[in-house]
């Protein structure tokens, strides 16, 4: 028996195999590619058909931490460092509501937009030493429906953007800023190994599938950001969710999604505006603070 005969056979018989196997995995992507990409082009193009404007996307693959921040009284242990404001800290220590002795004058409006100089304006308040932990913080937007910028407490390159990390200065009707409120969550630590999360495409198309978005709606540019996922009396847990501004008939709105879990979220914190703060009056006994 010519057993070299058969050897080669039996390894042009495997080398065929191979090269069909191959082939058959190298047609099977093209087959999904070709399926898939039809589908993500329809529903935008669905989008678009009623009216619905969409940002320029990134579409960008990313993974991300959970954060883990323990409870603190860091506003409540560091507001007497301030100057030139009065203010005091809520009964729990989240929230520090301030006066300002001098306004901060902002040239722009709402309406006709803000200047570069109005940002640089609010950026050296935040960031240089004017409010505790300033340079935490990141700018977010500007509030159209509370008439506020937003600052968030920044996080592995991501804004704290569901109310509890953050600084709201309020915009008032003389163009003047003259208070602001802050909520600080402290040091956040990664935990466990990153995790993958979906797109800004993606967190689209899962607000548009759950009739979240109507038409003629403006879909303003999607945020990956943090947002607390649990609350304990010793520790908060973070993760990602996706922060999607959206203009439609009936105002300003911000929709959200778990950008791993692909579930819509609800609203976060609500900010407490506050009201004829120039005209309260501070007692011996409250925790208000002031320094000339």
């Amino acid at each position: 028996m010519d057993f070299k005969k058969i050897e080669n056979i039996f390894l042009i018989t495997f080398l065929l195999l191979n090269m069909y196997l191959l082939v058959s995995y190298f047609n099977r992507n093209d087959i999904q590619q070709a399926t898939s990409a039809p589908g993500q082009v329809n529903l935008i193009r669905e989008m678009e058909q009623i009216g619905i404007s969409i940002p320029t996307l990134q579409d960008e693959e990313q993974d991300v931490f959970y954060v883990q921040a323990d409870s603190n009284q860091l506003l409540e242990d560091n507001v007497d460092q301030l100057e030139n404001q009065a203010g005091s800290v809520a009964e729990d220590g989240s929230l520090y509501t301030s006066i300002l002795s001098d306004p901060i004058v902002i040239e722009g409006n709402p309406e006709d937009g803000f200047t570069e100089e109005d940002y640089a304006t609010l950026n050296a308040f935040i960031f240089n030493g004017s409010v505790l932990f300033g340079e935490d913080y990141m700018y977010l937007r500007y509030d159209r429906s509370q008439n506020r910028f937003v600052y968030a407490q920044e996080v592995e390159g991501l804004p704290v953007a569901d109310g509890t990390s953050e600084i709201s200065l309020f915009y008032g009707s003389d163009g003047n800023i003259i208070s602001y409120q802050q909520t600080y969550a402290g040091p956040m630590i990664p935990q466990g190994s990153t995790q993958a999360v979906i797109t800004d495409r993606q967190a689209i198309e899962v607000l548009f599938q759950n009739n979240e978005i109507s038409s003629n709606s403006t879909v303003g540019q999607p945020i990956l950001t943090y947002y607390r996922t649990l609350y304990l009396e010793d520790l908060s847990m973070y993760g990602p969710v996706w922060y999607v501004p959206v203009m439609d008939a009936s105002g300003e709105k911000v929709l959200r999604v778990d950008a791993v879990e692909r579930t819509i979220i609800s609203d976060p914190v609500t900010t407490v505006i506050p009201e004829e703060l120039q005209e309260e009056e501070p007692d011996e006994e409250s925790d208000l603070e002031e320094t000339e």
